[in-house]
């Protein structure tokens, strides 16, 4: 009876979890990095000087190299413990194993994403760091708004 429990309080965590976890954003033309359209947009809001930009472009890239080699420890981690759920029985103590595994490589990108957010907001000024609360604030307000509105408000 444990075992049933067990393994079915596995399978509900798993199947609640995203299939992936979410990476970086893509960098390049028209992407939020460099030689992006959006980088020219975000350096004329914030008003960056060339140093903030090389370091922007520093911190997009070392982001970048570091999710190339987790994202694909990601999908095996998350086809394993898949593989693991559709066995015709499922060893409990395996579907804990590898879902920790899942959930110790999306702690992984969630820090290497954290790490970003702290180097990009080490870089600017206070000015500059406040235009950037003040536009999530907006963008967060944008969003009610549209939830609002299909609401029928």
């Amino acid at each position: 009876m444990r075992t049933i429990l067990a393994l079915s309080l596995l399978a509900a965590l798993a199947a609640a979890a995203p299939t992936t976890a979410q990476g970086p954003p893509p960098v390049g033309p028209g992407g939020p990095g460099p030689g992006g359209g959006q980088q020219a947009g975000l350096r004329d809001v914030l008003a960056l000087t060339d140093e903030q930009v090389t370091a922007l472009r520093a911190a997009i890239d070392a982001r970048r190299q570091a999710a190339d080699t987790l994202m694909p420890q990601l999908a095996d981690a998350e086809k394993a413990l898949s593989d693991a759920l559709k066995a015709a029985a499922p060893d409990a103590a395996q579907l804990g194993t590898l879902l920790l595994k899942v959930q110790a490589v999306r702690a992984q990108l969630d820090q290497l994403n954290e790490t970003f957010k702290a180097a990009f907001t080490k870089l600017l000024s206070a000015a500059q760091q406040q235009k950037v609360a003040d536009t999530l604030a907006l963008q967060r307000s944008l969003q009610a708004g549209q939830v609002l509105q299909q609401l029928g408000l």
